[in-house]
């Protein structure tokens, strides 16, 4: 009989990939059964539906995150990327017709986007993805955000707040690092929520305007 055992990989064998897929788990498990445990009154109504699908939705994230090429550092035991941050926003520099070129050209249902956000003196970048264009309008809707014209503005009075933007490197790294300022100075950055997790892992940074397609776990 032939001893093949020196072949098998032993359970306490981990490889890094392996250990560094469970770090992401453990991380994204932790961030959103606190996001779960803030939710008010009328949305506690939701929350089995939201249990049920979150190993599914974690799995996903951390398996994509996992594979991804990015221009960007991971810390697997907190699920978030780094990149240097910009001494301030980065959304300023942007123009109107170079958003809009790039809308008129590339807008489609699934592509991935950055709106750069402004609550009183703090600034941030978040993503979001397409999920209706309307060429004869000019406009494009956000799944989370709302109408924005081709050139970035706001179409509805619930994001006055919010500016489309072009997706670009300097762009997208602060969106997936959550870099954020404060009367122009950097801030600690946030936590990505799991949605965003999961827009992040699938952007191609070689060209943004072809996300990568969702893995299934």
């Amino acid at each position: 009989m032939i001893d093949t055992s020196s072949n098998q990989p032993h359970f306490w064998q981990v490889s890094r990939d392996n250990q560094t897929y469970t770090e992401l788990c453990n991380a994204l498990y932790e961030r959103e059964l606190l996001r779960l445990s803030q939710l008010t009154t009328e949305q506690l109504l939701r929350l089995p539906n939201r249990l049920a699908s979150l190993p599914f939705y974690i799995r996903r994230a951390a398996s994509n995150i996992l594979q991804q090429q990015s221009a960007l550092a991971l810390d697997s035991l907190n699920a978030s990327w780094y990149y240097k941050q910009a001494a301030s926003c980065p959304a300023r520099r942007q123009q109107a017709d170079p958003i809009d070129a790039f809308y008129h050209k590339y807008a489609k249902p699934g592509l991935i986007v950055p709106l750069y956000i402004t609550q009183l003196t703090r600034e941030q970048i978040v993503l979001d993805s397409i999920d209706e264009v309307d060429f004869t309008g000019l406009r494009l809707h956000c799944n989370e955000h709302g109408w924005f014209s081709f050139s970035g503005t706001p179409l509805e009075q619930h994001n006055s707040d919010k500016f489309l933007l072009k997706p670009i490197k300097t762009i997208m790294a602060a969106a997936c690092c959550g870099h954020q300022w404060l009367n122009g100075d950097k801030k600690p950055p946030r936590l990505l929520s799991l949605r965003e997790l999961l827009l992040a892992s699938r952007l191609n940074w070689q060209n943004f305007a072809k996300p990568l397609p969702a893995l299934t776990v």
